[in-house]
């Protein structure tokens, strides 16, 4: 009986602990609410003389799942369309050779244990396609490259490990928001730890700024987005194409399927408050921004939506 007592008393002290945790994470999240750009504001990133000429995607790993995964079902215009989960990192380059990733997907080994949670709520089986350390790093070698995070969740910065041992030597330049430098909570903690055990991350913070220019990376800039987590931020670039110059936003995790941007549905009301604590009337404002900038012509990338990616324009990576 003894024994028992003892067992309930710590199962209370860890539900109040966890409680206490969440509670703290949740008030943090909400006290975050800066300034989003105005749309016109970033068209002067456009004028840039040297902006890059070619965007692409590498996706490390899909994933089916029902999209009530995703989205809130309630407001789910198609509930029943398919969905695929992607684990992209974006490549933009610069005529000489600089580039740009925005994220860093998953290795193989990362994906398979980042799926089966997903599995076991009625997924599928999560399929890797090989990580950004052997599918792209072979074709920078010899280039200056800078990396940014739309956010430090473990799906998105897990390949920098694998990615910073095939560099080598060769430093890798991590471009932050302050916010995101210094910012955390217990969602984005392990990530962080990934990324100072990388070892060849050479870190940069950008200005503080609605807009930030990402140095020596014209026509890329940094957005302090919030709302998901305390150092979300959405990474933009203006690339020159042969049908002109493009607007890009990778927007990470402020939506997990494109609809949810097009339709105003917020994620899974379980998943917002005990999974990920986010601030939901906050990016409830970032999607009607992103919902306006494809308006006008921007190219919003969804880190998740593997359907949604294809349709995009911006083609697979290739060496």
């Amino acid at each position: 009986m003894r024994i028992a007592r003892v067992a309930l008393a710590l199962a209370v002290l860890l539900v109040a602990a966890a409680g206490t945790l969440l509670a703290l994470a949740h008030r943090q999240i909400r006290a975050i609410d800066p300034p989003l750009p105005p749309l016109a504001s970033l068209r002067a990133f456009a004028d840039a003389p040297d902006l890059p000429v070619r965007v692409s995607v590498w996706n490390s790993a899909s994933q089916p799942a029902p999209r009530a995964q995703v989205l809130d079902a309630r407001r789910d215009p198609a509930p029943d369309a398919p969905y695929v989960m992607s684990h992209p990192s974006f490549v933009v380059e610069w005529s000489d050779g600089r580039t740009l990733l925005v994220d860093a997907g998953m290795d193989a080994e990362q994906a398979r244990a980042f799926g089966r949670p997903l599995a076991w709520l009625g997924g599928g089986a999560i399929e890797p396609h090989g990580g950004i350390a052997e599918r792209v790093a072979p074709a920078l070698a010899g280039r200056s490259v800078a990396i940014a995070f739309t956010h430090l969740h473990g799906d998105h910065v897990g390949g920098v490990v694998s990615l910073c041992r095939a560099r080598g030597a060769a430093p890798l330049r991590l471009l932050q928001t302050a916010a995101q430098a210094d910012a955390a909570n217990y969602t984005t903690r392990p990530g962080r730890a990934l990324l100072d055990d990388a070892g060849c991350l050479a870190r940069e913070r950008t200005a503080d700024a609605p807009a930030a220019p990402l140095p020596g990376l014209p026509g890329a800039f940094a957005i302090h987005a919030a709302g998901h987590t305390p150092g979300s931020q959405i990474v933009g670039a203006f690339v020159r194409t042969a049908d002109g110059v493009r607007g890009v936003l990778f927007a990470g995790d402020a939506a997990n399927a494109i609809d949810g941007i097009r339709h105003d549905v917020p994620k899974p009301w379980a998943y917002r408050t005990f999974v990920v604590p986010e601030h939901e009337a906050r990016l409830a404002r970032v999607r009607a921004w992103l919902r306006e900038a494809e308006a006008q012509g921007f190219a919003v990338a969804i880190a998740h939506d593997e359907r949604h990616l294809a349709t995009t324009g911006i083609p697979p990576f290739a060496p």
